[in-house]
């Protein structure tokens, strides 16, 4: 009996206990909203206007330095595994058909299929294409389509 009396104190107690950190953090909350209607009141308009462009702007910047830096990743991977005795013309890159396109001048078509084999082994490539290859008295011109995963860019 005296157990189901310390039970029913210590749940009554729980009770106003909880009811009375409920009313705190209610007028807490309201003085902060009434804090924030008050802010919004004293900024003007064109204010409001000119952080949520710059906002916009930084998180414009944000995603633009992103892209460099995952840009010169797959640069740099694609640099790493470039072979000696290769010149390369140009490169291009087609995020939406996760394909990139390099070409240039190798010495012999054995460098041409080194070179294909060894941007093979890069992580994230699937496949190594090589097209358009032109023999010339001391070079070969080529281009190499690497077919690449999402992940390649990010």
């Amino acid at each position: 009996m005296v157990f189901v009396f310390i039970l029913l104190f210590i749940a009554i107690a729980i009770k106003v206990g909880f009811d009375f950190l409920n009313r705190n953090q209610e007028s807490l909350v309201k003085k902060l909203n009434d804090q924030v209607e008050l802010a919004k009141e004293n900024f003007p308009i064109e204010n409001q206007t000119a952080v949520l462009n710059f906002e916009k702007s930084v998180k414009n910047i944000k995603l633009i330095l992103e892209n460099k830096v995952k840009t010169s990743e797959f640069l740099s991977s694609i640099a790493n595994n470039t072979h000696k005795d290769i010149y390369f013309s140009y490169l291009n890159s087609n995020v939406n058909d996760n394909t990139v396109e390099i070409g240039g001048v190798a010495k012999s078509l054995a460098v041409v299929a080194q070179a294909s084999s060894a941007f093979g082994l890069i992580e994230g490539v699937e496949t190594v294409e090589i097209k358009n290859t032109r023999n010339y008295d001391s070079s070969v011109t080529f281009i190499l389509i690497l077919k690449v995963k999402d992940s390649f860019f990010k």
